[in-house]
């Protein structure tokens, strides 16, 4: 590997373990692992690839053992047979005895400099989780609906190191924190082997959950606009059905952990349905105005309207997956 430059590496000794959890992804998975095994690092961090397939049949042990040949950063492979991305969070979490673990999603890749900005961004900040961009890529054309991308996209108009909380702002970024493309300090987050809930690996909402845990424990969040990862959207998810689906589901994956995580849970679920109710009347509106003037923004707005139906339902979230 050619060592980074002075002005790229960080001021920082450490060991790194990224984690990439995979499910029946192979041609995705092979793009991912290329990208991770191409980073440049400073020469005083020591880095390694953990694969954890979650694949009852360990389907994808081949692919890494080919992509792991040859030159680049060396790579581990395990299988947690049983799906549930907790699980697969938690196996690799195991395995890594490292002083940070960055974790990337099967379907992501991330352009070059993206291990070496999440590392100086955490030592120049003192953060004990930092956050990258992720930009996403339409192989079949980005949707009528959303041409620019960015209900899909992370992307704050932050400068790097920025301070960030746990409340997802619109007017800065379509989507919100996530595991993908994120880096976390071992010793301060206390990482252990069931670091994400198991009763949320199936139905999602497992990484909103640790970060609430851990924003409640006074551990700081940053930003670093230059560690950034592409995500490929496939067309099935670029409906604004789906879409719709995703963002229903996602206010009841908030509702539940926010009234679950809550030192006075039952206040919290009362004041959750009277801002929902609030906000679905209001977002209705916006919905019916934009529908009848302006009919591809109404799609837009028609996913806030699932999200905020969601968070009235957040006791009924399906925790089976099904």
């Amino acid at each position: 590997m050619k060592p980074l430059s002075a002005a790229l590496a960080p001021t920082i000794s450490a060991t790194v373990t990224v984690i990439i959890c995979t499910l029946n992804r192979h041609a995705l998975l092979v793009q991912a692992l290329q990208s991770v095994r191409a980073q440049e690092h400073p020469e005083s961090v020591a880095v390694d690839i953990l694969v954890v397939d979650n694949s009852p049949d360990a389907n994808a042990r081949f692919v890494v053992e080919q992509v792991g040949r040859g030159p680049g950063l060396p790579v581990r492979y395990v299988c947690e047979p049983e799906p549930n991305i907790s699980r697969a969070r938690n196996a690799g979490i195991a395995l890594a005895d490292s002083d940070f673990v960055a974790f990337l999603d099967d379907d992501e890749w991330c352009e070059a400099g993206w291990l070496a900005s999440l590392l100086r961004t955490a030592a120049d900040s003192g953060a004990d989780v930092v956050f990258g961009a992720v930009l996403p890529e339409f192989p079949g054309g980005p949707p009528e609906w959303d041409p620019n991308g960015r209900t899909y996209e992370r992307r704050m108009q932050l400068p790097e190191g920025a301070i960030i909380g746990i409340d997802h702002d619109e007017r800065i970024s379509g989507r919100w924190i996530g595991t993908g493309n994120s880096l976390l300090r071992r010793s301060t987050c206390q990482l252990e082997h069931n670091t994400f809930a198991l009763e949320l690996g199936k139905c999602g909402g497992e990484d909103y959950d640790l970060f609430v845990r851990l924003h409640g424990q006074g551990l700081r969040f940053a930003w670093s606009p230059s560690a950034v990862a592409h995500e490929i959207v496939p067309a099935d998810r670029t409906s604004a059905a789906y879409m719709r689906q995703r963002s229903f589901r996602a206010g009841q994956q908030w509702g539940a952990i926010t009234v679950e995580r809550s030192r006075a849970p039952w206040l919290t679920a009362v004041w959750i349905a009277l801002k929902a109710t609030i906000q679905l009347v209001l977002v209705a509106l916006l919905w019916l105005g934009r529908r009848l003037l302006t009919p591809g923004r109404a799609d837009r707005t028609s996913t806030k309207l699932a999200e905020i139906r969601g968070k009235l339902v957040w006791w009924r979230l399906n925790r089976s997956g099904r």
